[in-house]
């Protein structure tokens, strides 16, 4: 880190118009718009394949983008003061490195974002392209060069900085949306039976301010805001953070799955911060300091799906019932005191083992609703609300349709 927070600014400062243009610039990088397409086309498939499969969409909006812009834009301003108050600062090279992949990775795998990777591969290829590998491909036309990424005015403990608060937006991320939005997609069958499981897939782009060593910038846009730190110039480049995770539950309660993550990625970031520490002193080891942290989320992952497939639980369908998938939001359902993986047994009092049974059974008293339920730890409930009149088919319970033929 840029002796951690002693900036000590030219005397001209820096203007703020300077800094509105800089910021703005954020907004002409490709990988900004690469990332808002792909999220409105995986927000729009979702909407679509809902209504196949269920009549309507869990979701109607498009939430996704939603908490993208939210979400994505206060933690990318939080990040961001964090960073100038430290001086945290990153090469030219890794950052066109880092949006040259991850546009590449948003187009060619959509639905499968690897920020992490992203970030660990750019460092390794930044931090080995100077002193270590020999006959790389030349720079000159870009007007960079492979030494970018090897200076004195880069700390290499910065990659380590970055992973660090990965993990901690990433686990502050999980904590806070894991499983809120639980968006059900029907699979292949099991021994006969559909089954269903709650995937996701969003992701954010973070808006995260650091500081560039060197002239590249200031040389091509005379007008970019300069900081004189030490003697040495830095430029102030608003540069896009991808944070995201694909994981998809079947047999567990989403949010419960997604708290235990969320803990997970907060140890991961402790011990992010302490490689970064480490690294201080030995700097030689920081390219197993960032396999290892790669690793450790690899096998967190991995160790969350396996546990995840070891459980005797299933969203199936059953035979004495119909299995609630999930419940609209803003409809009479969300009183019902109903959760995914319920099975409703009776409604009004009337048996019912499928999606047409339990509509006629409500049609027997279409403003009110009574139902039996059994929730996934096998204890009965019983539960009831008024409905909107003549419309029962409006109560918001999503569950499996029946299958035609």
């Amino acid at each position: 880190m840029l002796y951690w927070g002693q900036l000590f600014f030219s005397k001209k400062g820096v203007d703020d118009m300077r800094i509105f243009l800089a910021c703005g610039s954020y907004l002409l990088q490709l990988m900004v718009w690469v990332a808002v397409l792909r999220l409105w086309v995986t927000s729009r498939s979702r909407i679509k394949r809902e209504r196949r499969s269920f009549g309507s969409a869990v979701y109607s909006d498009h939430y996704e983008l939603r908490h993208f812009l939210t979400q994505g834009i206060v933690l990318g301003l939080g990040l961001s003061v964090v960073n100038v108050l430290v001086g945290f600062s990153l090469p030219l090279l890794w950052i066109a490195i880092y949006e040259i992949l991850a546009v590449i990775t948003l187009v060619i795998l959509p639905t499968t974002v690897l920020p992490l990777t992203l970030i660990v591969v750019s460092s390794l290829a930044t931090y080995f392209g100077g002193p270590y590998i020999k006959n790389l491909p030349s720079l000159a036309p870009t007007g960079l060069s492979w030494a970018n990424g090897w200076s004195s005015q880069i700390p290499p403990q910065n990659y380590l900085w970055l992973a660090a608060f990965f993990f901690l937006i990433l686990g502050h991320w999980l904590s806070r949306y894991g499983g809120r939005f639980t968006a059900p997609r029907i699979y292949a069958k099991q021994r006969g039976k559909r089954i269903a499981g709650y995937p996701w897939r969003e992701f954010l782009v973070l808006p995260m301010v650091t500081l560039v060593p060197g002239d590249w910038i200031s040389s091509h846009w005379a007008f970019w805001p300069l900081l004189t730190v030490h003697g040495h110039s830095f430029a102030i480049l608003v540069v896009p953070l991808l944070v995201g995770l694909r994981f998809t539950v079947f047999r567990q309660v989403p949010r419960d799955v997604y708290q235990r993550l969320a803990k997970k990625m907060i140890w991961l970031a402790a011990a992010g911060l302490i490689f970064f520490g480490w690294s201080i002193h030995r700097g030689q080891d920081l390219p197993l300091l960032l396999v290892v942290l790669l690793v450790g989320y690899a096998i967190i992952l991995w160790r969350a799906k396996r546990y995840d497939a070891q459980q005797q639980f299933w969203y199936s369908q059953v035979d004495d019932g119909v299995r609630v998938l999930a419940i609209r939001p803003q409809t009479p359902a969300v009183k019902l005191d109903l959760a995914a993986g319920d099975i409703i047994l009776e409604c009004n009092h009337q048996a019912i083992d499928s999606e047409t049974s339990f509509y006629e059974a409500l049609l027997r008293n279409p403003t009110y609703c009574h139902l039996k339920v059994r929730n996934m730890a096998g204890e009965l409930k019983v539960t009831e609300t008024a409905i909107y009149s003549g419309a029962p088919h409006e109560i918001g319970i999503v569950l499996f349709r029946d299958q035609e033929g």
